[in-house]
């Protein structure tokens, strides 16, 4: 197994794991109006927009699991709003439950903008098919995002995650992660990157 970027050509790829890991690591297909949806919001647009980077855990064949995100959640944020989604969002159509959550959320803008933006201006999202969960990979992928993010001089990388995942509750502390926000929903954790990583 190695970490690589991704090609060009791999959306389909990435597409296809957020899909199997997106219903708090389990498999999401059907849960939405059509099986794209769920990437054109979480994964696929990292592969497009400003400071995204997308890397992948490969078996020698394809990708089995990413991390993916962007050094500068503020302008990726804005062009999510103004470009990607104007573009991609009419594709989707409103058919389920989940639907109605998820595609009204795309079109926040600020949806991705959290209160301590300034201190972890990088976020990232890293998903594993299941059998390549609990064999390091989660820690390798998350350290090789870090040190990407650090060299492009981001001072700290931050992510989301549901309260109600409990693998994701106990594996970022386990990273470097600590909490520094959230809500009834979710927790917001941060990491410190390079320098920063002294800094309060």
């Amino acid at each position: 197994m190695s970490i690589r970027p991704a090609r060009p050509g791999e959306d389909a790829a990435i597409a296809r794991i957020c899909l199997l890991t997106g219903a708090q690591g389990a498999d999401a297909t059907g849960r939405f109006g059509d099986d794209t949806a769920l990437a054109d919001v979480y994964a696929t647009p990292y592969l497009h927009g400003p400071g995204g980077f997308c890397l992948v855990w490969d078996d020698g064949g394809e990708p089995r699991g990413y991390v993916l995100g962007t050094s500068d959640t503020a302008a990726f944020q804005r062009w999510f709003v103004e470009e990607w989604w104007p573009r991609v969002g009419p594709t989707h159509v409103e058919r389920t439950p989940d639907d109605a959550w998820l595609l009204p959320s795309a079109e926040d803008p600020a949806r991705m903008l959290i209160p301590r933006l300034d201190a972890y201006p990088a976020h990232l999202h890293i998903d594993l098919l299941p059998d390549q969960q609990g064999r390091g990979a989660g820690r390798a992928l998350i350290d090789a995002a870090c040190a990407l993010l650090a060299a492009r001089g981001a001072p700290g990388v931050h992510l989301v995650a549901e309260r109600a995942n409990l693998g994701a509750q106990a594996f970022y502390p386990r990273v470097g992660f600590d909490a520094v926000g959230g809500d009834d929903a979710t927790v917001t954790f941060g990491r410190r990157l390079g320098a920063g990583q002294l800094a309060e």
